[in-house]
């Protein structure tokens, strides 16, 4: 059986406009499984190039039981070893919990659903998109569904691209066993 690794770099960002359009165009479901894998597979990256050059690694991240295999998991290790900040620590586990709610209900649930919006809502990566002057005027239900959706894409996008950089210079410094 051929062992798992995490798709290449190159790979990722090969697919990174693939990714966007299932942000953009798929359900909220897609949305919220593929944005929240495809950062699972950027946390697999950053750790793994932090590891030194081994087939244990693959084995380690492997999501299919392997100890550091699970996105919440591979978030706490990137955290702890200084891979990422906390604000991109915090924003991953609430990504994860947004992720969990989808993925554990029984009922399909959308971003419409308050528990979701206000998640959203504390996501910190999107702010630096916000406009300081908006006006809160009364928003509808579907307004507030479009505008918890974009607050979890454009944490996903700036999210990814700050791991993106981030592998890039820890993959130059890489140690050999």
């Amino acid at each position: 059986m051929k062992r798992w690794k995490p798709s290449n770099l190159e790979e990722l960002s090969g697919d990174t406009k693939k990714v966007y359009d299932v942000l953009n165009d798929e359900s909220d479901l897609a949305c919220v499984l593929i944005g929240t894998s495809y950062l699972s597979e950027l946390l697999a990256n950053i750790i793994e190039v932090s590891f030194i050059e081994t087939s244990i690694s693959g084995k380690l991240l492997d999501p299919q039981g392997g100890a550091i295999g699970q996105f919440a998991t591979r978030a706490d290790l990137a955290y702890c070893l200084g891979l990422i900040n906390k604000n991109v620590y915090q924003d991953l586990a609430m990504v994860a919990a947004i992720r969990n709610m989808f993925a554990h209900k029984h009922l399909a649930l959308d971003f419409s659903d308050n528990i979701v919006r206000n998640n959203c809502e504390k996501l910190k990566a999107w702010r630096i998109l916000q406009d300081e002057e908006e006006e809160s005027a009364e928003l509808s239900q579907e307004q507030l569904r479009v505008q918890a959706r974009n607050q979890f894409n454009f944490s996903v996008i700036l999210i990814g691209q700050r791991m993106h950089l981030d592998v890039f210079s820890k993959k130059k410094q890489r140690k050999k066993p």
